[in-house]
């Protein structure tokens, strides 16, 4: 446990930090950061500018087990009552005093060093000014965030997409919000995906295409190509269309493209398990299918055997990225053939393959799901899904043929498949070797590094990837962060009811990367009931009943905080409006949101003027 170091010292202290096991600094909130990356908000306490004070040697006295320890009368520091210090090395990262004489010298030197928070509205220079007068202080200053000295290298291998005459149409490619950023990482060795390979596992594909046939695009064993082609064509044209002055220019347009036919006896599984033979870490497979079993389209791993192979690709550092399907569906409620939900992180049934599920997008920004476009806290990131440039064909054979209008989540998908390419291929460059399957969903997850829907409450469709953000706050491979602090529980909920409709407001809460929202849970059912992007909620249509409201705050990665207070309200909705031409007999009516009962046969008599003792309406009392 981290000891605080009070500033009215009432006994001598002896300085200590725990020890974290997993070698990293442990931000306020609780989340572990890697001491190698610097892939990290600005909300996170640990990059926070602090007052940093280095005391005198005089202030401390040598202890028993030969650490530093504050001399009870000298309180150095209770002359700045506004600020509260802690150690600012951990323990587990003090330097050993048994390296020798010169190197226990330096040692010693870090038990003297404290920092503070900087109180909201304070004056940082006075408060410098006043412990600089203090004469046990030997320093004081503004420690500021670090940033990285350097840049990904140049790219050795310039990519020109202003010769390329349909890049203008490629919105997708295009700087933040609009796209993904490509040209901002073209800039960068293996920002062109320089240095890795992905397979695209589907039916057929124009392989022959202009603005593709360079690549001598190989078909793996085991498969046929034989079909229209227009499909897989245009995936490929998204991610790997050549530079070459023809027509597009694909997103990683260097990265070696592998086609993969499920068009074999084992179908995606084996035709998944064929990819992973010519593959290697950091490589991309991409699934541009989905499977129908009645109700909406779902995943291909819905089915056993896909994703048992998904999860062998990932389990070799493999990425796989799978469209999350075309079916609309909320993947949060899909209950498998076993009764399980098996695409639900909240439930204790989730099954997680470890691919990457691209939900669509919009072509305009602020973007929002389309809805054929499957959603839930499944989806780790949408790509656009309409109005998509590329490349088409009329059949395997065709050498021309593009289009303006690539749709669904088949065109958001490769839109994520080539930021990811992009990524690795500087990554590689950068650091000699890739991210792994989870550090790229991770990245994909970030939200203050991507571009988020207008509604991301509501859509569930995660964020668009912005690699300009990612790229300059580019992570080491091995050393992403994880999130699983989940958001402080929003507070002081308050519920009201007008006839059908409840209204519900709460004290708005924080996460220590970026919330997506608020779930609104009703009568203990395990789904939520409506979400808000915003820290209130209107539901409407209720039937009559007792209802008991919570609400829950869910953050980027998916993790959801504990309740909050609960309210419970009663709905009595108004029944059908009173109409004048309406025969009732012992008919409820309302009539200007007051309910009446009639008493007998009646017609043309308004409950508001009819309603007394003796009168055919008997008041019931308001809605």
């Amino acid at each position: 446990m981290k000891k605080t170091l009070s500033i009215a010292l009432a006994s001598t202290l002896l300085l200590s930090l725990g020890t974290l096991s997993n070698g990293a600094y442990a931000s306020e909130s609780g989340q572990t950061f890697p001491t190698s990356t610097s892939f990290s908000n600005t909300a996170t306490s640990i990059f926070e500018e602090k007052i940093v004070v280095k005391l005198k040697q005089q202030a401390f006295l040598p202890s028993k087990e030969g650490k530093l320890q504050l001399q009870q009368e000298v309180s150095p520091l209770s002359a700045v009552p506004e600020l509260s210090f802690d150690p600012l090395i951990s323990q587990q990262f003090l330097p050993s005093s048994n390296k020798g004489i010169a190197a226990s010298h330096f040692a010693s030197v870090f038990d003297r060093y404290y920092y503070s928070k900087i109180p909201a509205g304070a004056d940082v220079e006075q408060l410098l000014q006043k412990l600089r007068s203090l004469s046990l202080v030997e320093e004081a200053y503004l420690s500021k965030k670090p940033e990285l000295a350097n840049t990904p290298f140049p790219n050795t291998t310039p990519v020109l997409p202003d010769n390329d005459p349909r890049f203008s149409l490629q919105s997708y490619a295009q700087a933040a919000p609009l796209g993904i950023n490509a040209p901002y990482a073209w800039q960068f060795e293996g920002g062109d995906g320089k240095g890795t390979k992905w397979a695209d596992v589907e039916w057929d594909w124009a392989l022959n295409h202009e603005d593709l046939a360079t690549h001598n695009i190989q078909l793996l064993p085991g498969g046929i190509n034989d079909g229209g082609a227009s499909h897989g064509t245009a995936v490929l044209g998204v991610v790997s269309a050549v530079d070459n002055a023809i027509g597009n220019i694909g997103l990683a347009n260097k990265a070696t493209p592998i086609v993969s036919s499920l068009v074999r006896s084992g179908g995606a599984a084996e035709a998944i398990l064929a990819a992973t033979q010519v593959l290697s870490p950091g490589d991309v497979i991409l699934l541009e299918i989905h499977i129908n079993y009645g109700g909406p389209w779902l995943p291909i791993e819905t089915q056993s055997a896909e994703f048992d192979a998904i999860q062998y690709a990932t389990s070799l550092g493999i990425v796989v990225v799978e469209a999350g399907a075309n079916g609309g569906a909320d993947l949060d409620q899909y209950k498998h053939w076993d009764n399980k939900y098996i695409y639900n992180r909240d439930l204790p049934d989730f099954k997680d393959s470890g691919a990457i599920l691209v939900g669509a997008g919009s072509s305009t920004a602020p973007h929002y799901r389309l809805g054929f476009s499957s959603h839930g806290n499944r989806i780790d990131a949408f790509g656009i899904g309409e109005n998509v440039a590329t490349l088409s064909s009329t059949s395997s054979a065709s050498t021309t043929g593009y289009t303006d209008y690539f749709n669904g989540t088949s065109s958001a998908s490769p839109v994520v498949v080539g930021a990811i390419l992009q990524l690795q291929g500087i990554a590689k460059a950068k650091f000699g070797e890739p991210y792994s399957p989870a550090e790229i969903r991770r990245i994909l997850r970030w939200l203050p590094f991507n571009t988020p829907t207008s509604d991301i409450a509501n859509d569930r469709i995660g964020t668009l990837p912005n690699l300009q953000q990612i790229i300059t706050n580019l992570p080491t491979p091995g050393a992403v962060p994880n999130d699983t602090v989940a958001p402080l529980a929003p507070t002081n909920l308050v519920v009201s009811t007008t006839t059908d409709t409840v209204s519900l407001n709460w004290t708005a809460s924080t996460d220590n990367v970026g919330l997506i929202g608020y779930d609104i849970y009703v009568n203990n059912d395990p789904f939520a009931k409506a979400r808000s992007t915003s820290n209130s909620a209107t539901i409407s249509g209720l039937t009559s009943g007792s209802y008991t409201f919570t609400v829950k705050a869910r953050d980027g990665f998916s993790n959801l905080s504990a309740a909050s207070n609960s309210e419970t309200v009663q709905v009595d909705p108004c029944p059908i409006p009173w109409s004048a031409s309406s025969t009732y007999v012992q008919d409820i009516v309302s009539y200007n949101g007051v309910k009446y009962q009639a008493k007998w046969w009646t017609q043309n008599e308004r409950p508001d003027l009819k309603s007394g003792p003796n009168d055919v309406w008997t008041v019931l009392g308001p809605c």
